[in-house]
């Protein structure tokens, strides 16, 4: 018998196949989430109802954009959706990560304001519609912030960026696309500051969680910036 007959010699075609097969599901992964929620959108929230019914049937969507990945990865890719096991520290390590992150993205924002101060001036209609249709009922307002960050965490750095981590072998490449990608659900805003500020947000949490592996802190951050914006939001005078 041949090395080729041997049952028990690997077949290395068959592992290449298998190999490809992954990636390009892992590629239409990370692409899926970016084109399912506007779809689910288009599809399920009627047009010309109130603004603040339709962030909370948004939210929703965002919800069930979510449960589908999961059972993308389970079933489609047959794989965890998270590629990076969750390492676990003491609680003096959380308390330093989540205001060290904070901090950071606290910078962030100042740094995304940088074109504002230099005279950039925006319409940010949208934005602050978006605000005061959460502003108006606190449930909303706390749900939006808890929706956004376990779910965008979820799929940006929990499923994205571990798989852009896998396909690309420059660690540093993999956090800009996921930043990148992040940055690109918010282009509905339609104001360069929320596109460069989630940029950054993007960069600091993926770096954070490719380095440390655990998401539970960017999440909390997560939480906080938006938390935060909503409440010390105020409706502009007419």
């Amino acid at each position: 018998m041949t090395a080729d007959e041997n049952p028990d010699t690997p077949n290395i075609k068959a592992i290449d196949v298998d190999a490809r097969r992954l990636h390009a599901l892992m590629i239409t992964g990370i692409v899926l989430p970016i084109l399912l929620y506007p779809f689910l959108s288009m599809l399920i929230i009627p047009t010309g109802i109130d603004p603040s019914l339709r962030l909370f049937i948004s939210r929703l969507l965002i919800w069930a954009t979510v449960g589908i990945m999961f059972l993308y990865a389970r079933y489609g890719e047959v794989q965890n959706f998270f590629l990076w096991d969750e390492k676990q520290y003491n609680a003096g390590f959380y308390i330093k990560a989540i205001i060290g992150v904070y901090l950071l993205c606290f910078a962030a924002g100042y740094v995304a304001s940088i074109p504002r101060l230099l005279g950039l001036h925006e319409d940010n209609t949208i934005l602050v519609k978006t605000l005061m249709a959460l502003k108006k009922y606190p449930a909303l307002m706390y749900f939006g912030a808890i929706t956004a960050g376990i779910t965008e965490e979820f799929i940006f750095r929990g499923y994205i960026l571990s798989r852009l981590s896998a396909l690309i072998k420059n660690k540093h490449i993999a956090v800009v696309l996921s930043a990148l990608l992040f940055a690109f659900i918010h282009i509905g805003y339609k104001t360069y500051h929320e596109l460069l500020f989630a940029f950054l947000i993007g960069l600091v949490s993926g770096y954070y969680y490719q380095k440390y592996r655990n998401i539970k802190v960017i999440i909390v951050v997560h939480f906080l910036i938006d938390i935060i914006a909503f409440v010390l939001f105020k409706a502009p005078h007419k």
